[in-house]
């Protein structure tokens, strides 16, 4: 293997265990709430839980990405890298949107009051991406359009990782 080959893969494991290890902490910090300050304009008092939820969310993309680096260590590509990088700031968004539509009652799930609870939904919506954005489709494809534009009844193979 050439040394920028190695290069790479120990860039892409210690940038996901910085999102994992940081993540925990980010919600460690923001749980304390000894985070209590303005910054560029944004009263982050406000909006406390929802970078809880981001993080949380994170986490379990981060958790995935190491999962899937440890698995498909001897096949990275070039597709692989980009997935690498992208996960945990994709999760990271996802799971701040799950709880604002399940908190609208777009979404229909029993979440309850909880943080606990809800930290838990971001966390699987960073863990379970793949399966989220199916759910996303099918649920604008049903909003827009009043069917699912695949032909199918909101299954799907649930597949978040690239093609080989």
């Amino acid at each position: 293997m050439n040394p920028i080959h190695r290069f790479g893969k120990q860039a892409i494991f210690a940038y996901l265990v910085i999102w994992f290890v940081g993540s925990l902490w980010m919600m460690a910090v923001l749980g304390s709430g000894s985070f209590q300050r303005k910054i560029m304009g944004v009263d982050f008092v406000l909006y406390h839980e929802y970078a809880c939820y981001g993080f949380a969310g994170a986490l379990g993309g981060a958790l995935y990405g190491l999962r899937m680096f440890h698995e498909h260590y001897q096949e990275l590509t070039t597709q692989w890298i980009y997935w690498y990088l992208m996960r945990p700031v994709l999760c990271f968004g996802s799971a701040i949107i799950t709880i604002i539509l399940f908190a609208s009652g777009i979404m229909l799930l029993e979440v309850g009051d909880s943080m606990s609870a809800r930290i838990s939904i971001a966390f699987l919506t960073g863990y379970g991406y793949g399966k989220f954005m199916e759910k996303l489709r099918d649920l604008t494809s049903t909003f827009f359009n009043g069917k699912n534009t695949n032909g199918t009844n909101g299954s799907g193979n649930g597949s978040d990782t690239p093609t080989k």
